[in-house]
């Protein structure tokens, strides 16, 4: 039997997760001295009510190496295996601590998988990864199988203020600054495993337009998500510009939220297989054609031996 660990980030609190048989790691917080365990003593009703009035940015620390191992061996002794997932290696040093604990164990029966994404995207591979297991796949099945899904998990996030990813280090005080003033709304993404600003508009409904532009390829024979950051109606409001029926809603909590801010709306979906991705012709495809159309235009204005034959 293969056991699922994940971390709080992928918005799975203790108990949810246990209901499913799936173990998610809280991680700790520190809100003005005050050490929280978000996913577990922490609720997102809490956490939003304390985030306004905190004196000093919230602090997020990395699960360590010692939770990880307390979790995993009575797994192994028990003649289970363990299937553990993170949140991306590129915006937390936990993967680094997974990875030290995995080495220590020194085990065959252990898989380790850096979702390289958050929040709704590391969902939607979380649900996947549990229905595999479900399907009674093995370790290397399921590795094989999330590592491809992995490549098409994607997720972007309109922010509502720049005030929190200023304060957690994801965009410069400058560049915080000039959107607040010029009232841009950052359209979040992950690339290469890190936040990243993918797009923006000039307010809320100018970033709409540009998500839509953003959203293609979606694979609607799989999960959707959207989701929120304490902003329920907001998110109700922002699914409205897409077409289709999203899977689920869901709440984004203190881990991520620390860093985004109230009010920031988002989904998260998997991209068709590359294979079903139709090419767009390049512009040298296009001129290739031009000339391909061209050359038979050629030939067929040329008359043929018999018609000169005839004409004379």
């Amino acid at each position: 039997m293969i056991k699922l660990i994940v971390d709080c980030t992928c918005e799975m609190g203790s108990a949810e997760a246990e209901k499913m048989g799936i173990i998610s790691m809280p991680m700790r917080m520190l809100i003005d001295d005050q050490e929280y365990l978000a996913g577990k003593n922490l609720d997102n009703d809490t956490f939003y009510q304390l985030l306004p009035n905190a004196k000093t940015a919230p602090k997020t620390m990395q699960i360590n190496v010692n939770d990880y191992l307390e979790v995993i061996k009575p797994i192994l002794a028990a003649g289970d295996e363990v299937f553990v997932m993170s949140v991306s290696s590129g915006l937390s040093g936990t993967f680094n601590s997974l990875t030290q604990a995995v080495k220590e164990l020194n085990s065959e029966h252990v898989a380790v998988f850096d979702s390289q994404t958050f929040t709704l995207a590391y969902y939607a591979l979380v649900m996947q990864a549990h229905q595999l297991i479900k399907a009674s796949k093995t370790l290397s099945e399921l590795t094989q199988a999330m590592e491809a899904l992995r490549d098409r998990a994607k997720i972007l996030f309109i922010a509502d203020t720049t005030k929190y990813l200023v304060k957690g280090g994801r965009i410069s005080f400058v560049k915080g600054l000039l959107a607040e003033t010029l009232h841009i709304k950052p359209i979040i993404g992950v690339v290469d495993k890190k936040l990243s600003m993918v797009g923006k508009g000039i307010g809320y409904n100018a970033a709409k337009r540009q998500m839509l532009r953003l959203v293609k390829d979606i694979d609607l024979t799989m999960p959707t998500y959207y989701g929120h950051i304490h902003a329920s109606d907001k998110a109700e409001d922002f699914k409205q510009i897409f077409t289709f029926e999203f899977t689920e809603k869901r709440e984004i909590g203190p881990i991520v939220g620390a860093h985004g801010g109230p009010g920031a709306v988002g989904l998260a979906y998997f991209e068709k297989p590359k294979s079903e991705i139709e090419k767009k012709p390049t512009l040298m495809d296009n001129l290739r054609k031009i000339m391909r159309l061209g050359k038979k235009d050629e030939k067929s204005e040329t008359p043929t031996q018999s018609e000169t034959t005839t004409n004379n």
